[in-house]
């Protein structure tokens, strides 16, 4: 039977061996780079099949169509996997006719998952094995050949239960590929609601927190120990390893030392004997020892840091900080309090109190003029915001050199000062980058970007924001960049926009819509309102944003988030409808003229004759969701509700304003005068001009 093997580490070892044993005709052998810092421990599967004389191949990425080509070329019949690191995509699986097969180190349904020998050993388990079983499209998840259990001995740290789970491997397979070869291995469904799913250890999960019992610390650490990174405290600020420890009776305060030979230390239930460590700049030497070389005493805590002053807030720059976004963000850091904000836009209007926040640093500014105060701010400042911007399609149309001069030459020498000065920049995508994209739902990592012909300079904006997020990428991959990239999906709420830029056809479509619903003139359905989109709540966004900027344990680096509500989608036209409905219940309904129906307009009419849209936007939010654990609850009914209350608000304040400062106004129409007065003071009132998103 001709066998691709996917192999790894012992385990791949193994598996390679009992598959020659068995008589699979191997014609390949995939594996990984190996590791230089792993390699001194484990085998090798690259050079255990070149020695039989196998092709051995390393695939960055097994869906890509050369390696598709390449694995169909072979005549395969059986996939075999142990250990690989990858999932399996499934144009790959459905080259193989016999069956693609994993072996996994645990006994599923249990421990499906990254590292099941580490966590078996963390969660003080006494009995784990292997499994063979088939592929499916999710991790470990399909039906079960065959099992071999392995007892876990007290004394089992994570090099010596690999070594177990080696030999485990061998023998069942031994047991059970002769079977597979001839068609009548056993299969059996698993128990999805058995199974539990872990995911690869950080780093930061083998710190010791003091707090646990001295048992649960001792299977961090042996499921840790050499050739693992190892568990970690702190004295003082100086850090240590703990390779080897034994749960003892002992009290004491968590972490404290409660001797030095032997080297106790209280936990939160009992005490652990540290019999060998190493601190960051030494070498490997018994307990007693270390907590000489480390010049402890009893009665000092492990695992609290000395600080002698207080933490410094993150400083985060926000360009563009009076815009509908900025705005939001500036106020979710301040409450925050862990952040101070350093801003520039061409106005501060929007930003209310947080204008005199003490750790708000607000100038007025023109991104264009004031680079050297840009650039200053970049070297300055931990997190860099860039949220500047022509984000309208009739600005697209009507200015399309504006629109490319502001949005990318500004933007790219943004860019370029976070690359010079390293500092981590969190940038503004779009969801019109998807463009034209025909799948149901957009996707960060797979979905193709897709525009119209040149002569439809709508999507001018999108090839921007397109070019700069591939230019972004690339400074990540090879210059080290730290970025994250967000995707606003239709972000509707307070200070969205200003009726002033809807009638100038400078604004988002729900602005145009409720200044049609202010003025008492026809609400006009561009298309006929037809156009899908999926609306989200401000609030809801900008705290996913807000944990972007968070970034806990550096898991948003290099990625990209569709922020949005994919339960919300509706059309332009439900949009007017719900919007209509809200305005008729609204208490300031009686302060506005009766209203006027809708009216269907074409695109070229509206925008211009560069216009062209897609008729559907929805957002896969899988990034957020697994990586910020954020997913969107609130209706578009309730955004669209508080949207449209804050324009009536800001409306009628205006107007009264407008009253004060006119004896004529009082004569005036609501919605005339009062409106007309505002727009002369309003950002691009006659001529609109770049403002923060």
């Amino acid at each position: 039977m001709r066998t691709v093997l996917l192999a790894y580490h012992e385990i791949g070892a193994a598996g390679l061996a009992a598959a020659l044993r068995s008589g699979l005709d191997v014609v390949a052998v995939l594996t990984h780079r190996d590791d230089p810092q792993e390699t001194a421990w484990f085998a090798s599967v690259a050079q255990e099949a070149a020695k039989s004389g196998i092709p051995v191949f390393a695939a960055d990425d097994l869906s890509h169509p050369i390696w598709v080509e390449k694995l169909r070329a072979l005549k395969p019949e059986l996939l075999l996997s142990c250990h690989y690191r990858n999932m399996v995509p499934a144009a790959v699986r459905a080259l193989f006719p016999s069956g693609c097969l994993n072996l996994h180190c645990s006994l599923l349904p249990k421990y499906r998952g990254r590292a099941p020998i580490n966590w078996v050993l963390v969660n003080g388990e006494t009995e784990t094995g292997v499994t063979l079983h088939h592929m499916i499209g999710r991790a470990d998840a399909g039906d079960i050949v065959g099992q071999q259990r392995v007892a876990i001995d007290r004394a089992d740290t994570a090099r010596t239960l690999t070594a177990k789970l080696v030999t485990a491997a061998g023998q069942l397979l031994d047991k059970l590929l002769p079977a597979v070869r001839q068609g009548t291995a056993p299969r059996t469904p698993q128990d999805d609601s058995q199974a539990t799913l872990f995911g690869a250890r950080r780093p930061q999960d083998g710190r010791i927190d003091w707090e646990l019992s001295s048992e649960a610390l001792r299977n961090l650490i042996r499921g840790v120990t050499h050739p693992w990174p190892g568990a970690t405290t702190t004295a003082g600020d100086r850090k240590l390893t703990v390779w080897e420890a034994e749960s003892v009776a002992g009290e004491g305060r968590s972490g404290e030392v409660l001797s030095l030979d032997p080297f106790l230390v209280a936990c939160g239930e009992g005490a652990i004997e540290v019999r060998a460590g190493q601190s960051a700049d030494g070498i490997w030497m018994t307990g007693p020892q270390l907590a000489r070389e480390l010049n402890l005493v009893p009665g000092i805590r492990l695992g609290r840091r000395v600080t002698t002053k207080r933490p410094q807030p993150t400083s985060v720059l926000i360009l563009g900080a009076n815009g509908f976004i900025g705005s939001h963000l500036s106020e979710r850091l301040l409450a925050d309090g862990g952040y101070e904000v350093f801003a520039l836009d061409l106005r501060a209007d929007n930003l209310g109190a947080i204008a005199n926040e003490k750790r708000f640093h607000f100038v007025e500014g023109d991104i264009g003029i004031s680079r050297e105060w840009v650039e200053y701010h970049v070297r300055k400042c931990d997190v860099v915001v860039p949220l500047v911007a022509i984000a309208t399609p009739i600005e697209y149309v009507r200015n399309p050199l504006r629109v490319f001069e502001l949005d990318f030459e500004e933007n790219i020498r943004v860019v370029r000062d976070c690359v010079r000065y390293k500092k981590r920049l969190v940038f503004p995508s779009t969801s019109e980058v998807y463009g034209m994209c025909t799948d149901s739902e957009f996707d960060e990592d797979t979905s193709n970007l897709v525009t119209g012909p040149i002569c439809r300079q709508r999507w001018i904006y999108s090839t921007i924001k397109q070019l700069l997020d591939r230019v972004i990428w690339a400074y990540g991959a090879n210059q080290g960049l730290r970025f994250s990239l967000f995707r606003p999906f239709n972000w509707i709420g307070p200070r969205l926009d200003s009726l002033d830029s809807a009638r100038i056809g400078s604004s988002r479509a729900i602005t145009q819509l409720i200044l049609n619903l202010v003025e008492g003139t026809p609400i006009q359905l561009v298309d006929g309102g037809r156009q899908k989109r999926c609306f989200t709540d401000v609030d809801e966004s900008i705290e996913c944003l807000f944990r972007i900027i968070v970034n806990a344990g550096g898991k948003c680096d290099g990625q990209i988030f569709n922020i949005g509500n994919p339960d919300n989608e509706a059309s332009i036209r439900e949009l007017a409808e719900m919007l209509i409905v809200a305005f008729d219940a609204h208490p300031l309904r009686g302060m506005f003229p009766p209203g006027a129906g809708l009216r269907e307009v074409e695109g070229a009419q509206y925008y211009g004759k560069g216009y062209e849209d897609v008729q559907h936007r929805r957002p896969s939010i899988a990034n957020a969701e697994r990586i910020l654990g954020w997913r969107p609850s609130m209706s578009t009914e309730t955004s669209v509700a508080r949207t449209l209350d804050a324009f009536l608000r800001q409306h009628i304040a205006e107007q009264d304003g407008a009253t004060g400062a006119s004896a004529n106004a009082s004569s005036s129409k609501a919605g005339t005068t009062g409106a007309s007065q505002a727009a002369s003071r309003m950002p691009g009132a006659v001529s609109p001009r770049p403002r923060g998103r």
